[in-house]
């Protein structure tokens, strides 16, 4: 992987103001389209990684589950006065086998229907078939 923007395409900085080695028209160059290209071809790349990473369906689902693993445990372990006082109804294994199960499904939901990458564009297209020659 290459890392254009720490280094300026001459492998030098042209901020230095040295005038040792290379040409000076060559140190205070900008990139070149292709670069410029790759550049943003890398970083549109790791946007998408990054947005399929971050889908809100899997911080829900995954906060889901662990909540619900927790008041699952709790309803378990719920003693005779603490299901007295909710009328008789377990409200901690209810409440936590549903998040359990709303999680679940945002997981679920993820992995059956993953997040579309973006649609590739006339340019990426062009680009893609000058790195295949």
């Amino acid at each position: 992987m290459s890392d254009h923007h720490s280094a300026s395409p001459s492998g030098s900085d042209p901020h230095s103001g040295s005038s040792s080695g290379g040409d000076p028209a060559r140190r205070s160059a900008h990139y070149s389209d292709k670069e410029l290209q790759e550049e943003v071809y890398e970083l549109e790349t790791k946007s998408a990684t990054a947005a399929r990473l971050f889908d809100i369906r899997r911080l829900i689902g995954g906060l889901f589950v662990v909540y619900g693993v927790i008041v699952t445990i709790a309803g378990i372990t719920a003693s005779d006065a603490d299901i007295d006082r909710a009328e008789g109804l377990n409200i901690n294994l209810w409440t936590g086998l549903s998040m359990l199960a709303l999680g679940l499904f945002f997981l679920v939901w993820l992995k059956l229907r993953p997040t579309a990458p973006p649609p590739p564009d006339a340019a990426d297209a062009a680009q893609e078939r000058q790195r295949g020659d």
